[in-house]
């Protein structure tokens, strides 16, 4: 079955999760016409800079999103081995990842928030690796300058400093030293942005636009529209989660202080890409890209660990039915 044979790490599994990502993604590139939507380029100039290198071409913004995906599952696949976080010579992560972030039709481009999460990655492996070493200077500040230059391509993960902090929390650091130097990592590419920003005269407009990006969050906007198979979706991935969580609340206990203490870490993950999702514009699933990286924290933990479940495949198996689906039918069943 599909969990089974994912739990190896052979050249036929990239090859077979390589075209199941293509399948998941064809429709895409089917679609004739369309721009990639345009954005502040005060508020997310590093982003602005992409579109425009790119000529906001739709088809080549597509191609860059796919690639990106790809890569960004084998590289969180290699990052969550590492860290023991799931069984060595496993390739679930990246099936589930690669699932995860292709199971709406508006999450299949290249959105900011999917840049923002390939940068994301490197600040959860920094901070990973904050737990084993007794002064980590360096991956706290590379954590707080990654966090800084990944909301420069989406402004809303700046927020995850507060994730740095909340780490500390789990992994009970509490000098000021450990606690400023993520501000000083993030300050610094903001410090050289806002000085570009006043010799070209747009300091005023810039801080203007933060000030209404933080003024427009409140308050929270809750209208949710989305299409049945959208919920049914949603409610299969929330319940998969739900029941991952606890399991591996459950099995973890049995686990060293450190891989406990790193899926606290990730818990704090999840809250903050909540957050973020519930202040954005809740009818623009683009938002959930970076519950993706908890998401399949804990999915893949939780089905690395099955044995004998055969309702978790079938389960699994109907979602992954469901998305391809629900991902192909404005192309197949017009």
């Amino acid at each position: 079955m599909l969990i089974g044979f994912y739990r190896k790490s052979y050249l036929f599994q990239y090859v077979f999760l390589v075209l199941i990502t293509g399948i998941l993604w064809i429709s895409t590139f089917l679609v004739q016409g369309g721009q990639i939507p345009g954005t502040d380029p005060l508020l997310q100039p590093a982003y602005a800079l992409i579109l425009k290198i790119i000529g906001y071409n739709d088809f080549i913004g597509k191609i860059i999103a796919l690639a990106l995906v790809i890569t960004q599952a084998f590289l969180f696949n290699q990052i969550l081995i590492q860290h023991d976080l799931v069984p060595k010579n496993t390739l679930l992560p990246a099936l589930v990842f690669l699932i995860l972030i292709s199971h709406s039709e508006q999450l299949l481009h290249l959105g900011p928030a999917l840049i923002s999460t390939f940068i994301l990655l490197f600040v959860l492996h920094l901070l990973f690796q904050v737990y084993t070493e007794e002064e980590a200077y360096s991956q706290i500040f590379n954590a707080g300058f990654l966090v800084a230059i990944s909301s420069f391509i989406y402004y809303p993960s700046v927020f995850f400093i507060l994730f740095i902090w909340l780490t500390f929390i789990v992994f009970r650091l509490y000098k000021w030293r450990e606690w400023l130097i993520p501000l000083i990592g993030a300050g610094i590419p903001y410090i050289f942005l806002l000085t570009y920003y006043f010799w070209t005269d747009s300091l005023i407009p810039a801080l203007e636009a933060y000030l209404n990006y933080f003024g427009s969050l409140f308050p929270p906007r809750f209208s949710f529209k989305l299409e049945l198979m959208d919920y049914i979706i949603s409610g299969m991935i929330a319940f998969l989660f739900l029941w991952s969580l606890l399991r591996t609340a459950t099995e973890i206990q049995e686990k060293n202080i450190g891989v406990r203490k790193r899926f606290w870490s990730v818990f704090w993950f999840f809250f903050i890409a909540m957050i973020i999702f519930v202040f954005e514009d809740l009818q623009d699933m683009s938002h959930l890209v970076l519950l993706t990286i908890p998401l399949t924290i804990y999915i893949a933990r939780g089905l690395s660990q099955v044995k004998k479940k055969k309702w978790v495949e079938v389960v699994f198996w109907i979602l992954l039915l469901l998305i391809a689906y629900n991902n192909l039918k404005g192309v197949l069943f017009i």
